[in-house]
Formats: C-alpha cells, structure tokens, sequence
C-alpha cells in the first residue's frame, strides 16, 4: 500500500458544487480510493512495508514501526487480560506521548471505541466523558489522576491503567523530568486501590499473555469518540468511524499532491496538537504513520518546547492553532531557527487573522522557508479538516477549498434553499469524513445531520459564510455566536478582522453583552503586541478603524484590554468564556 495505490485518477465530476476541482492539478483525484481496513489494519500493513523506519519520536526516544506494531499487539492483548471485549470504551486521558498512540491503536485492535479525553479534564469532565460513553476502563497520566479519583466512586471503573512520561524516556532524561516538575506529581498509591495497575505492569500482562487478538470490526464500524470543544455551550461524543479517519488522510495526501509527494515517507510531523482533537490525532499521528512518515510527539501545548523541538528534529510539516502561531513570532528560540527544512505549514482550529498569516510568512521568508501558511477549515463532526488553502492560488482571507471528495455547499437557514456564489449562509457539508453520529444524543444527531434531495447526507455547521465564483469558501461567523444589537445582525468576526488590522494589536474577540436599549451591545477584549501600551490612545485609533470600516451598530460600544484572552482546551479564544465573565462582573 504505496502512495500511488491509495489516489486514483480523478472522474471529470465538477458540478455546481464543486468548482474548487480545478484548483487541483491534473494529477490530483476529485475521486479518491479508500482501503477497506481499519484504523489498525493501515498501521499493520505499513509497518509490513517500512519495520526498520522510525515512526515516533518522542524526548530523545525513538520508536521504530516494527515496535511500535508489536508494542501494540502486546497492549491489545493487555487489555483482553484486564477484560476488555469488543465494542467496549477504552477511554485514553493522556497528553501526546507513545503510551496514547499505542493504546489508541490497541484499543482499535480489540474492535473496541477509543474514547478520547482531555488529560487536564476537572473532576466532573472525566465523570461527564465517561459516562456518556459506559466506559469502565481508562489510562490516565500519574498527574491527572488525582482528577479521577475524586468521582472514581460515582464511575465505579473496572480497572485503571496510570502511566508517567517517565516510562518512555531513559534515565538521564527521566533525572531531568523529575528535577524540571516530575517530582511535584502525588504518588499513586496502587495497594489501597486493587482497580490501578501501572502501565508497565499492564504492559507485562500483554507480554505473558497467549491470548489471540481477533475483532469483527469493519472499516465503517464506529472507532473513536471525540468531543466539541463546547463553544455553544453542550458538550456532545461525535463518534467516527475507521473510515472517516482514514479517508481523511487519504484527502490531505490528495490536496498535497505535488513533486515531493513520494517523498513524503522520509518526513517528519511536529504533533503539539493534542490527540484528543481531531487535528492532532488524525493529522498529525494518523496520517504521518499510514504513509511511512516520522511523527515529533510534544507532550505541552508549549511555544518555547515547541521552538526547541523544532530546531532539534527540522521537521517538513507543523500544524497549529492561531495561538500558537502568534506566541512562536514571539519566541527567541523560533528567531534562530532554519525554517529552510518545511515543505507545509497549516494553521486551523480558528480564524486566522489575516495579519498574522501575513506576518508568520515573512517570519517564514526571512529564515529560509518557502512555503506559505495553509489556513483550513473543518470541525470535529468531520474529524477536523475538511477545507483547506490550495498549495497555490492562495486567497487571503479565505478558509480554501474543500478536500478532494468533500462537497460543500451554501444554504439559506430559514428555507434550506442553496445559495449561489457571493450569497451568505450556513456551510453544510457532505462527504466520507462526516461523523455516523453524536454518541447516544439522537436529538442532538437530528437537528445537525440531514439527508437533503439529493440523497447525500449533509452537516449543517452552524457557521457563516459564502463561495466566491471560483469555489473558495470564506467563514464570517457562527450562527450562534451572531449578536442582536439594535434590531441588526452583527457578526463578530467580521469585527474582529477590522481591528485586528491595527499594529497594535495582537489577538482580539468581540461578544455581546445585555444592554436595555440595544438588546446588545458590543464590547471588544484586545490583547496589544509586545511593546504596545495600554492607553486611550491606542484604544481611540481602533474605534476610528471600526467607524471607518463598520456600519455605526457594529462598532463597539467599550473596548477592555487585557494581557491574555481565555483559551479553549486547543487553543481557540474562548468566547463564551468572555460572556459569562462579563455577565456575573469578573
């Protein structure tokens, strides 16, 4: 199973969907061959080709696939021993480190679901994320589980498997570990609970075990659940099939199509983006692996870790959120690195401020780099990705064009009629990454996937935005998100953008706030750039941007600046997070 095998030629399909075709070269398929396998039969079969390559590196240890295959089988096998059964939850409550990739693939091998869960999760998440799936057993890391011992009584799990970073490194980067914080971490105390096993001797009942490993598990069963990231306000399990992760990398080699595609085995992937997410885990650990590729676990959502990693391995591919992006101009470390090595830099997660896109590539230009950052577009209902910046042709201000086999369409929300190019509505979107479900939330399934008249089955984001004459697509705004102020529809993004186009500032969101003339008024947080002051000065010159560029009821009523904005579990500045503050006073 070479590159080659897996993107087939294209069939001419370009239809009043699909324009965006053209934007690919000849080469590269508007329709695209996916094996019939699972998540760990395509980790199998290219370990068969590539057993001496190295698959994973992580501080300093490094992983070859022929180990990492049998470190798998024998964690499949750990798990039969402990009782797991097919179709049962593993949940996995790890930062990126080998023990998440293997027991990720583990867990698949079994036919059981990977539930997928953040490793800084409070108390009352872990209870929420693991119930909502029936799981009974977990790994989780020595630091989090102080976390899961606080609800393990309403949990009433079968069996917990703890486990360090420590266990991947070698004792003179485990003597650092521990000097650097590891020594801060509570012991865990594995007598007083006969539940808690430490992941080596967990892994020590793989190794003594006879057992065989079968699962009926097919390519479309339900592998993995992972979560929204809860901007509206409900967390929901979007379960997603072995087919859906691994068409989704199929896609990003087909969008990637170019001369240095066949040598895409011999590169290597920064993963900062945790594995909880869509990004990190399908992108940035499942499609690297399937193609023979090198994958850089980093285990914190670091800038100066990050800058280091990166000068240390020179990977080909970074991937990240805008957050990240803005806090590596920053980093003194990233100033020095040799960005000759990248051959693609992608950014998601959240809107891009076209600023930064344009300062992170000069910041690239002026290293050696010759690439461009690739903005994209996508959600965990579609594993993540699903639209992305072409390698050429770019669009500023533009979240791409769909990946191959993705349709994306425009509709009207009121009458869910379609709308032509240049005409604003919601983005739906059709195509083999789109999830089978929420897990156990038929209501919530319901009001977001739907079959329309053409047959195919359709999610509605709930986001804005509208395709140009060329079959880009551009993201003005969530639905939810829009604010009512004085009888108009604002859209916070589009405020964003404009102040965000002052020198001065570096990261900005708007929210509405309750106000009992307006409805709602509109108050913008803003963070300054390194160097800038707080002052009325700054404040005066972005409201006469806003006057400038705004129709008057979308210029902000108050402008608040801080030295940081909340963030979301990726990085995403938390909204909603703002509102509340704002609505008890904080």
């Amino acid at each position: 199973m070479n590159i080659s095998s897996l993107i087939v030629e294209a069939e001419d399909r370009i239809n009043y969907h699909r324009p965006w075709l053209k934007h690919y070269n000849q080469e590269t398929p508007g329709n695209l061959h996916y094996p019939d396998k699972t998540i760990y039969e395509m980790l199998k079969a290219r370990a068969g080709k590539d057993k001496e390559r190295i698959v994973l590196e992580f501080m300093g240890k490094k992983t070859r696939y022929k180990d990492l295959l049998e470190k798998v089988d024998i964690c499949a096998r750990a798990l039969k021993e402990i009782g797991v059964t097919e179709h049962d939850a593993v949940t996995i409550c790890m930062p990126n480190t080998p023990h998440a990739v293997i027991m990720f693939y583990a867990v698949n091998k079994l036919g059981a679901v990977a539930n997928m869960i953040h490793p800084l999760s409070a108390p009352k998440e872990i209870e929420f994320y693991m119930e909502n799936v029936n799981s009974k057993y977990i790994i989780i890391g020595n630091f989090s589980y102080p976390n899961l011992a606080k609800v393990e009584g309403n949990l009433q799990p079968k069996k917990v498997i703890v486990a360090k970073v420590s266990d991947f490194l070698g004792k003179r980067n485990s003597l650092g570990f521990w000097a650097m914080g590891g020594r801060k971490i509570p012991k865990v105390n594995y007598d007083e609970n006969s539940k808690l096993i430490s992941w080596k001797n967990f892994i020590k009942l793989g190794e003594k075990s006879s057992r065989e490993v079968k699962s009926s598990m097919k390519c479309k069963d339900g592998a993995v659940v992972l979560y929204t990231g809860g901007t509206t306000g409900i967390q929901k399990g979007v379960l997603l099939s072995n087919h859906n992760f691994n068409a989704l990398a199929i896609q990003c080699l087909g969008h990637m199509n170019d001369a240095n595609l066949g040598q895409i085995k011999h590169d290597k992937m920064m993963c900062i983006l945790p594995m909880f997410h869509g990004f990190g885990l399908a992108v940035c650990v499942h499609l690297p692996i399937i193609v023979g590729a090198c994958t850089i676990l980093v285990p914190k959502f670091d800038a100066e870790i990050f800058a280091e990693q990166f000068s240390k391995h020179k990977p080909q591919y970074i991937a990240g959120v805008p957050t990240l992006y803005e806090a590596l101009l920053r980093s003194k470390k990233m100033k020095k690195a040799d960005f000759s090595c990248l051959k693609g830099v992608f950014a998601g997660g959240d809107s891009v401020p076209v600023d930064l896109k344009k300062e992170f590539d000069e910041f690239i230009a002026q290293r050696g780099g010759k690439v461009t950052m690739q903005e994209g577009y996508g959600l965990t209902e579609t594993v993540t990705v699903s639209c992305l910046i072409p390698n050429k042709n770019d669009k500023m201000n533009s979240m791409g064009i769909p990946l191959p086999d993705m349709i994306y369409k425009v509709i009207d929300p009121d009458t869910g009629d379609d709308l032509a190019p240049g005409k604003q509505g919601e983005i739906c979107i059709s195509g083999p990454t789109v999830m089978m479900e929420y897990y156990n939330n038929p209501d919530e399934t319901d009001m977001v996937l739907k079959v329309h008249d053409d047959g195919l089955k359709w999610i509605h984001t709930g986001d804005l935005g509208y395709m140009d004459e060329d079959g880009f697509f551009f993201f003005k705004g969530r639905i939810k998100r829009m604010i009512k102020s004085s009888g108009y529809s604002v859209f916070p993004t589009q405020i964003e953008n404009i102040i965000n186009m002052h020198e001065a500032v570096s990261l900005s969101c708007v929210i509405g706030i309750p106000d009992k003339y307006q409805i709602e008024k509109i108050k913008a947080f803003i963070v300054l750039k390194e160097g800038y002051k707080n002052n009325n000065i700054v404040k005066t010159e972005i409201m006469d941007l806003c006057n400038e560029y705004l129709a008057k009821w979308s210029v902000p009523r108050e402008i608040e600046i801080r030295e940081e904005l909340p963030t979301t579990l990726i990085g995403k500045v938390d909204w909603l997070k703002l509102k509340n503050e704002d609505a008890v006073g904080i």
